[in-house]
């Protein structure tokens, strides 16, 4: 049974993409390249229809000279209709099991982009607040240069 559920959830996956309908799209930098643990980014995301799911994805700029780390740990605070607060804590990996940079590098900065949900869905139009935060133990960490949150109408 478990031989057929792995390759049934693969072609799942594959024929289900985040799409090209692009609803947001927004970056934003770092003073000094370096996050503070309890200052959350925030992103205001305009949502007009709620027939159909979202895909989201992080995209993480930092200084690979500076921050050493394989992965990032975040937690995402998600505001709905009504302030419903819902969470979720996502890991972004810069490195893959081998230690090999992920993404796109130039110089010493790479930008690596991950999904983060992958079938959001929203109870009504409305504006939904998105509050990224860092979640290691150190208060502030250095090399991390801009973060970005794009949203996307799932294709199937």
């Amino acid at each position: 049974m478990k031989r057929l559920l792995l390759p049934l959830f693969a072609l799942v996956l594959l024929c289900t993409s985040c799409g090209n309908d692009t609803i947001f799209d927004e970056s934003h930098s770092f003073d000094n390249d370096t996050w503070l643990r309890f200052e959350p980014e925030v992103f205001s995301v305009p949502v007009t229809n709620n027939d159909k799911p979202y895909c989201l994805t992080v995209s993480l700029r930092y200084d690979t000279s500076r921050f050493l780390d394989p992965k990032l740990p975040l937690v995402v605070d998600f505001f709905q209709d009504s302030n419903e607060l819902h969470n979720f804590t996502p890991t972004i990996r810069l490195r893959n099991r081998n230690g090999k940079l992920r993404g796109e590098c130039i110089d010493r900065y790479c930008t690596v982009t991950d999904t983060i949900d992958r079938f959001r869905m929203y109870n009504k139009p409305g504006t939904y607040t998105y509050r990224i935060k860092q979640r290691t133990s150190k208060y502030e960490i250095g090399g991390i240069a801009s973060i970005a949150l794009k949203v996307e109408q799932v294709v199937k």
